[in-house]
Parts: structure tokens; sequence; C-alpha cells
């Protein structure tokens, strides 16, 4: 669901919850029915907020850009959110598709960007044949997913993605599997080690990982990875 929780960390909070051993308000609800309920209160916000590229950090434009120049085929961006990343991607020369599980998402996607398709589906159960993407692009699009659920959703994105197809993905870099109070709902961190762990483990080799903290914003994990070829072990 792209990177609100990174810049308005003093937006109040909207949901009901529970709270931690570590005094941190976290739902119960699995993915996605909490999740998208709670997206859909606040998608006209996180559009005017946070639905173009200029409001993104710039570094993040660089790194998903020069990831576009390797991609071969058709790309898919994974949890597309407003539908800002997806369409530049289209601008760099590819194919992209974006899907996300928020209907008012997809909608305003579809008119802001008539250029580009966009789809409402599931991350855990996309609705796209087998290899169907040279790459897939997964913004901090799995952020309110547990380890576990997360795992899953890396299955689909293997799953979609072409032999020696390419992975991005952008996380909140903290201890592995932390829930914390999202602007909009739970979200957890991962860990450098964890999330490369298991993108290695749903049949990537992860080939660079980037990291960046700052007093303003939680701290930043992006992984790029490749898919093994079939029968490629991991080394």
């Amino acid at each position: 669901m792209d990177t609100f929780g990174r810049y308005l960390q003093d937006l109040p909070d909207c949901r009901e919850g529970k709270e931690n051993d570590g005094g941190v308000s976290v739902t119960t609800a699995a993915w996605p029915g909490r999740t998208r309920s709670a997206y859909v209160a606040r998608a006209a916000e996180y559009i005017s907020l946070l639905g173009s590229v200029g409001q993104m950090n710039p570094l993040d434009a660089c790194l998903l850009g020069e990831w576009s120049d390797t991609l071969v085929g058709p790309v898919l961006d994974a949890g597309s959110g407003p539908g800002h990343w997806t369409d530049f991607l289209r601008s760099r020369g590819c194919v992209a598709h974006g899907v996300d599980a928020v209907p008012q998402f997809v909608e305003s996607a579809r008119e802001r960007f008539p250029l580009t398709s966009f789809e409402v589906g599931d991350l855990l159960e996309l609705p796209f044949v087998d290899a169907r993407f040279g790459g897939v692009l997964a913004w901090y699009s799995v952020i309110h997913m547990n380890p576990e659920e997360s795992a899953s959703a890396l299955a689909e994105f293997a799953r979609v993605t072409t032999d020696d197809g390419h992975l991005l993905m952008g996380a909140f870099l903290g201890p592995d599997g932390h829930p914390f109070d999202h602007a909009v709902t739970t979200a957890y961190c991962r860990s450098e080690q964890g999330l490369t762990t298991q993108i290695e483990a749903a049949g990537f080799h992860v080939l660079s990982t980037h990291t960046r903290t700052s007093r303003e914003h939680r701290p930043h994990l992006a992984v790029i990875a490749r898919k093994r070829p079939p029968g490629q072990k991991v080394t």
C-alpha cells in the first residue's frame, strides 16, 4: 500500500486494536480485510498527499528507474496504491500493470493515468497466469502483512515472474516482524536478514539491498532480487 506511514506518522490512527507488551496498538485481523477497509476509509486523503512521484523521495525514483532499465517483458506493480509508481514505470518504457486490493485506488489510478493498466486484486491470489511478468515491484505493499503472510505473497510474486525475472521490494527496516502503529493500520518492520532470507526461500536470488535512515522518517529497506531458474539451488 505504498509509503503512507513513512510521511504521515503524525496522523491519528484510525482503527481499533489491542495493546501488545511493547505498548503498540495492533490489530488482530488477517490480510486483506481490515487493511483494505482502513485504506478505503482514507483513500482520498492518501491520493491527495502521496499520489504522485513528485511527492516521493527522489532516491526512490532513482532506484526504481535504474531497476526498470534492467527488465525484460511486462512489469507488475503489486500493491499499486494510487498508481503513480506504475505510471512511472510506464514512462520509463515498461509495459506496466498495477494491481491493488482497494477499489478506490484502482478507480482513481485509471482516471489519473489512462495510459496505464490497473485492476483490483489480492496479492495473496494474483489474477495472472504463471510467468506473466519480467519484473514485480512490491513497494511497501506487504508492510501490513506479518512475516507468514508476506511469505505467501512472495510465493505469488515468484509464480507470476518469469525465470530470471526481477523483484524489487520496499519495506520498513527494523526488528523482523515487529508490529508498529502505522498511520492507517498495523504495519510490520522487516530486518535486512529476515526479508532477504524470505525472498531467497521464495525462489529468488538477492542481488542487492539498500537501506536509508533519517530523522524525519522510519528506516527504509529495499531489496532487489532475480528469480532463480528451475533447479538452481540457493548458494
